[in-house]
Order: structure tokens, then C-alpha cells, then sequence
């Protein structure tokens, strides 16, 4: 009997230790992606934006400088798939301004203890998404050429909480439509298009981006719009950025948002 119970401890000690040694290993990529992302200068400011978007961006800037990188912290909530309940989560993300790229992390907790991580990325013209267990085993992951267009996308769509992008990053080509104020940039899965709304204000209050790659509530791929909504802007962090955020798609049947949250935190790195 004790040889059976020391058998068992020692099992459970060998898994606690792996999973604490996968789970350094996540952190120390992790860090890497956002020095990488951090790494290159901002550069000097575009001359050639729309009007009212160097407008936004000055505003946003709130008297500082560009910063190669902006650090957000996120108190969120989010659906896993059409119709479930919704997921509390706390999430932290970096946004490179000179060059289309992002790492957002966000952590699902039982209790005090962090369940499952997700990791949404773009890098390179390249997408991933992760989801691990106890930040340490891999449930999920996908990548390829649909994972790049969808987080191209995100990156254009979240500008508003990166000014500094917006006024340095020469990979965004901008335009104007009927619609609104279009960004586009090019990734691995083809060119990645969003159009913005702005208020009588100047700010940003939408963004919608056409046939996003995504899923029928029965798991059908299927490309749909999405479209997503800012608001309370307040400067926060040496910027004046909208806090609040709401983001959903268009399906055959309404639209369902599957995230909102609000920036708790902001810092310009590098």
C-alpha cells in the first residue's frame, strides 16, 4: 500500500514538474514574440494619411512621441463559439506600430489558478492561435493562410489603441470610401482590409472588415463580416485611446458579438 501511494506521489510530482517546465518554456517564447515586437524604431511620423486620421492619431498621441510598441492590459469577457455563455477573462497584449504585428495572451482562471491560456499572434505576415493548459500543453493551435488574413485583420481593426501606428507604420496603405476610412495591409492568407467610422468628434467608432474567415454555429468554415465598436475614450498611459470594445460577426441569422472588454492599462515600450 505505501509503495502504491509513493508511486502515486511521485507520478503527480513528475507531471507538476513538467507541466511547470513546458509552462516557463510558453513564458519565455512569449517574451521573445513581444521583444521582437518592440524591437524595431518607430521612425518619423507619415505625411500622407487622411485628414481625419492624422487627426485621430495626434489626438491619440495625447503630446508624446511615437513608441516602437503600445502594452495594453484587458479585462474581458468572450464566447468560445456562437451562443455559448460568456468567458471571464484578464488578458495583456503588445502592438508594434512600425511593422503589422501583435501577441495578445489572455488567461481563463478556476479560481486563482489560470486554467487555460489562449495566444492570438501576427508576425511576419504570419498567424497563430494556441490554446494551452495551464499555459503548458497544447489543446489547439492553428495557423496557415486563413489564420494570417484573420490576424491581419485584427491588427488593423485594434489601430485605435496604437495611435502611434497609425502615424509611423509605412506598411498600412489607407484610402476613402462612401463607406468610410479603409486601412490595408498585405499578409500571408492575401491582402487584409478594414474600414472605419469616425464621429463628429474625429474618433473612431466602428470598424468592419468584409467575408472574415470564421465559423457557422455548427462548426461550418464559413467567411463572414465582422465588425466591431469603440468607445469611452479617455487618456490613459500617456495616450487617449477608446477603452471599451465590443467585436462580433454578421451570421445568417443576426449579429452575435464573441468579445468585449476594456483597457484597464497602457504603455508605450521601447
Amino acid at each position: 500500500m505505501k509503495t502504491a501511494v509513493f508511486v502515486i506521489i511521485l507520478a503527480l510530482g513528475v507531471v507538476l514538474v513538467a507541466l511547470l517546465v513546458l509552462g516557463a518554456r510558453f513564458s519565455r517564447d512569449l517574451d521573445r514574440l513581444e521583444a521582437r515586437l518592440a524591437a524595431a524604431p518607430a521612425g518619423a511620423a507619415r505625411d500622407d494619411l487622411p485628414e481625419a486620421i492624422g487627426a485621430f492619431a495626434m489626438r491619440g498621441l495625447a503630446g508624446g512621441v511615437p513608441a516602437p510598441a503600445i502594452f495594453l492590459e484587458q479585462a474581458a469577457e468572450m464566447r468560445l463559439k456562437k451562443g455559448a455563455n460568456w468567458q471571464a477573462m484578464a488578458a495583456r497584449q503588445t502592438i508594434a506600430t512600425a511593422q503589422p504585428g501583435f501577441a495578445w495572451v489572455a488567461r481563463m482562471r478556476l479560481g486563482p489558478v489560470p486554467v487555460v491560456r489562449v495566444l492570438d499572434a501576427y508576425e511576419n505576415g504570419e498567424g497563430l492561435l494556441e490554446v494551452r493548459l495551464f499555459g503548458a500543453i497544447r489543446l489547439d493551435a492553428s495557423s496557415g493562410p486563413e489564420m494570417a488574413l484573420g490576424e491581419g485583420l485584427r491588427y488593423l481593426a485594434e489601430l485605435p489603441w496604437a495611435p502611434d501606428a497609425m502615424l509611423v507604420n509605412r506598411q498600412i496603405s489607407w484610402g476613402e470610401t462612401d463607406e468610410g476610412i479603409t486601412a490595408r495591409i498585405e499578409t500571408a492568407g492575401g491582402p487584409a482590409e478594414v474600414i472605419f467610422t469616425l464621429d463628429a468628434a474625429g474618433d473612431i467608432v466602428s470598424v468592419l472588415a468584409r467575408d472574415r474567415p470564421a465559423a457557422l454555429a455548427d462548426g461550418t468554415p464559413a467567411p463572414l463580416d465582422w465588425r466591431g465598436r469603440f468607445f469611452d475614450y479617455v487618456e490613459i498611459g500617456g495616450r487617449r485611446v477608446p477603452t471599451g470594445a465590443e467585436v462580433g460577426y454578421d451570421y445568417p441569422d443576426g449579429y452575435e458579438a464573441y468579445f468585449r472588454g476594456r483597457v484597464t492599462a497602457l504603455t508605450p515600450r521601447g
